[in-house]
């Protein structure tokens, strides 16, 4: 009887040092997140408080757990109260591990499921010049037009990357973005679309800044302002390729 309970009391002293490695390691983690700036790969960075939170409180729970490891007294109180198994400790420890194997990237194109929409995410009262206009401020100009033909003419500068879909002319593609709320879980495609020279040059996916003027015109099988490409250049993924409503 007296082996069996040690034995028994050596499983939970594992189980809680592994406890405590994996609490340790999510905290690690997430400040590692913070450090290297890939936090904003997975969340709206006006939400980054949490994540700070997030990781002292890991660290807590790891020094806690830590403390009831060491020290005899909170160790018999764990062993009586605070059982927990290697089946539950290895389903935690599954989302770090993932975490720490898979490159940390941002959202796509394979993200994209369903098409990109032409209409804009949450309101604005932010008034840019054309030239400043990103995706999302453009979609939310249209939005509010009486008629796409109101902005014929109007100078466009946007960054994205491209999309295509069965119906877009040979000629065509959309330049796209993904919108951000809160996290990766309500990450959202939209875009506009783009009339250039040599279209097909440009592979799904590749980011591109497109300069031109916009043209009402038939994109597919919508009737919308599309952006005639005077120039088209390659260029890298942002630093920050979310936009945020």
């Amino acid at each position: 009887m007296t082996a069996a309970r040690h034995k028994h009391e050596a499983q939970i002293d594992r189980v809680a040092w592994a406890k405590s490695l994996i609490l340790f390691g999510m905290g690690i983690y997430l400040a590692l997140l913070m450090l290297t700036g890939n936090l904003d790969n997975y969340i709206n960075l006006r939400f980054a408080w949490l994540v700070v939170v997030g990781a002292l409180l890991f660290v807590l729970l790891g020094l806690v757990n830590l403390y009831s490891c060491l020290h005899p007294q909170a160790k018999e109180h764990s062993h009586r109260h605070y059982q927990i198994s290697w089946d539950i400790i290895l389903v935690v420890a599954f989302p770090l591990l993932l975490a720490i194997l898979i490159p940390s990237r941002a959202l796509g194109i394979e993200a994209v499921n369903g098409g990109v929409s032409l209409s804009p995410v949450g309101i604005s009262s932010v008034t840019r010049s054309p030239l400043d206009r990103n995706i999302l401020d453009w979609l939310r100009e249209f939005d509010r037009a009486a008629t796409p033909a109101q902005f014929n003419g109007s100078p466009v500068d946007v960054i994205g990357f491209v999309y295509r879909e069965p119906l877009h002319p040979e000629d065509g593609f959309m330049i796209a973005r993904f919108t951000l709320s809160c996290c990766v879980a309500d990450a959202f495609p939209i875009g506009m679309p783009v009339i250039a020279a040599g279209a097909r040059e440009y592979t799904a996916g590749e980011w591109l800044r497109v300069q031109g003027q916009l043209k009402a015109k038939a994109f597919g099988a919508d009737f919308l302002p599309v952006v005639m490409a005077e120039a088209v250049e390659r260029v890298d993924e942002p630093r920050q390729p979310y936009l945020y409503p």
